[in-house]
């Protein structure tokens, strides 16, 4: 009896000494600014450097003086040099990659591509191109349309936007689809999206989630008919296993096109332009996600 008591006296005693430990290191931690990590556009504001469109190579690449490379913030190196080796490459290929830096439309701001927020300008932006794209290619009106936010892989630009840009935020082979869908099973298709940490960018649908459950949907404007079969737009990654989801195990009929997405964002910065409008997008409140 007296050992048991030895040993929970010892127990006590180590309990209070670490407990005194790692009050004491709480103590001793520096009392600053928490620092956190968040993405940022590229404006060359810290490296002075531009990024490349069709009209500013020389600002964004540096150029070459007698046997010195000038770098955009104005440092020179010897052409022996390994940064101005590898600067003399990359100013070569520039007339081969001439074509991608054509000017296409113009941007009124930068939009980033955070792919956590369901709301987001970006996303909202190539949803409504891809129904308003598939509505003209399909020659039947799109109800709703459906795109992945992982295949918007870099910002929009503000002002010039370049093919490469396009390109660049678009890289993926995903082809522009059209499916027919029950109304019970387009429920479904927002029920899963629900279930996900965000949701997917779409078009024709207001959707409120609250605890990951879908609460409300209304597809043009009004509460989806469990009938009714609805025309959605959405690209081929997202038919079979793609970001989890199976449409195509959703759908009356499938009918797929050789239209990559990037080809239908390029008709809708081209559409702009024509227009002579900005390419814009904003958050509408189309996609409300509640804890």
């Amino acid at each position: 009896m007296q050992e048991k008591n030895k040993n929970i006296w010892y127990l006590a005693w180590a309990l209070i000494i670490v407990g005194a430990l790692a009050a004491s290191r709480q103590a001793i931690q520096p009392k600053g600014p928490r620092m956190e990590w968040r993405r940022v556009a590229m404006d060359g504001h810290r490296a002075c450097a531009k990024p490349i469109t069709a009209s500013n190579l020389a600002v964004a690449l540096g150029s070459f003086t007698d046997s010195t490379y000038v770098t955009p913030s104005g440092v020179a190196y010897p052409s022996s040099n390994e940064v101005a080796k590898v600067a003399s490459l990359v100013l070569e290929v520039q007339p081969v990659m001439a074509p991608m830096k054509e000017v296409v439309g113009h941007s009124a701001r930068i939009m980033m591509n955070d792919r956590d927020n369901p709301d987001l300008p970006l996303g909202n932006l190539f949803a409504d191109a891809l129904r308003d794209y598939g509505s003209r290619y399909f020659e039947v009106p799109m109800d709703f349309a459906i795109t992945n936010f992982g295949g918007i892989r870099v910002p929009m630009p503000q002002g010039e936007i370049t093919l490469d840009d396009i390109s660049s935020m678009l890289p993926f082979k995903n082809y522009l689809c059209y499916v027919k869908m029950k109304g019970e099973n387009l429920t479904k298709l927002l029920e899963q999206l629900s279930e996900t940490p965000s949701f997917q960018a779409i078009s024709g649908a207001t959707v409120k989630v609250k605890a990951h459950k879908l609460e409300s949907a209304l597809v043009g404007g009004k509460p989806i008919d469990p009938r009714h079969i609805y025309n959605v737009a959405t690209i081929d990654f997202l038919l079979d296993g793609g970001d989890n989801l199976r449409i195509g195990a959703l759908a009356e009929d499938v009918k797929l096109s050789h239209v990559l997405l990037k080809d239908v964002m390029l008709d809708c910065v081209k559409g702009c332009e024509a227009r002579g409008v900005l390419v814009d997008a904003k958050a509408d409140g189309r996609v409300i996600m509640e804890n």
